[in-house]
């Protein structure tokens, strides 16, 4: 396996740098992003930049946050890192992995990683996933392939990765899709290439104050009349029922928020499939795009946020923003 001269390491909290506290009954965040590179083997341990960017659970990460960290990934590349490793906690990561790949015009890999348990119990796949993300990172066949996320012998790409099991070791997966690539005998094997539209370049600041409203069985209303008379929401995601359904009861509250220009994106709340114009019954996606509800396609209702998210930030028109949301700009 070829390995190339300069590989960050960048450590960002998460489970895999936690340890039992007894003070709080439970597990932190304590080790630094050098401990992690001490538990490694010698060889893959050796000469890796390391930088200590933050000490925290995922689930405390922002959009804001996530961009600020692409900013330190893209300096560390001009600054000659030739692949990244960046460890995470798993809770957020499928989506901080998402959002940094919209934004990564780079050939050089960005391997998120992180650990289901704690380096310090018996069983942990700490070790096993820091070191393939570093195989990975410092492998000449993973340029070009974007953000990826590896876990138990797996590479996903970062626009298909989901964690599927909130417990076990085995918890990625790509949905209807599988890995990019695996290791097989310790050596890396190439499956296939992402399918990566192409990345936004420069610096964006994401718009902040963009939400998703899942359909549920005569639910979201309450939550919608909330939004619809919020001053600062800038988009809403609505993760239908379906084909892109959603409870006719709110309409009334979509119709003000698309009055007064707010982004509204109709998904599907299914893991596979996408929206389409089957049904003319009232909030069916037919009825929502005729109002000015924007297509979602077969987005994820958390990737077509981010994806708003970064168009609304870039500043496209609306018309834009819907080839963006379909990956056509």
């Amino acid at each position: 396996m070829p390995h190339r001269e300069k590989i960050a390491f960048v450590g960002t909290g998460g489970t895999i740098s936690m340890t039992f506290s007894s003070k709080q009954n439970g597990y932190v965040p304590t080790l630094s992003a050098q401990d992690l590179v001490e538990i490694l083997p010698t060889d893959l341990g050796r000469d890796l930049q390391v930088i200590d960017w933050s000490h925290q659970p995922s689930s405390h990460y922002t959009i804001r946050m996530t961009t600020d960290l692409v900013e330190l990934l893209r300096k560390l590349v001009k600054d000659g890192a030739s692949g990244i490793v960046v460890t995470c906690g798993t809770d957020s990561l499928e989506e901080m992995a998402y959002l940094t790949d919209l934004l990564w015009a780079y050939p050089q890999p960005v391997v998120f990683t992180g650990a289901m348990q704690p380096p310090g119990l018996q069983g942990s796949d700490a070790m096993a996933n820091l070191s393939q993300a570093v195989k990975a990172a410092s492998s000449e066949c993973m340029w070009g392939m974007g953000v990826l996320a590896c876990f138990q012998d797996q590479l996903f790409a970062a626009s298909e990765v989901a964690k599927e099991v909130a417990h076990r070791r085995d918890a990625f997966s790509a949905p209807g899709r599988g890995p990019v690539a695996d290791f097989v005998g310790g050596e890396i094997r190439i499956i296939r290439k992402p399918n990566r539209p192409p990345a936004l370049e420069g610096a964006i600041m994401p718009a902040k104050d963009v939400e998703i409203l899942w359909a549920s069985l005569g639910g979201g209303d309450w939550t919608l009349s909330c939004l619809s008379r919020s001053r600062s929401l800038e988009g809403l995601v609505l993760a239908g029922f379906g084909a892109g359904n959603i409870p006719p009861s709110w309409i009334q509250y979509l119709k003000p928020l698309i009055k007064n220009d707010t982004a509204v994106v109709i998904t599907t709340r299914c893991r596979r499939g996408h929206t389409n114009t089957l049904y003319g019954f009232e909030g069916s996606a037919r009825r929502l795009l005729e109002m000015g509800v924007m297509d979602g396609g077969g987005l994820r209702p958390e990737h077509a946020r981010l994806r708003l998210a970064v168009g609304l930030g870039a500043h496209f028109s609306k018309e834009d923003l819907q080839l963006y949301l379909m990956g056509k700009k």
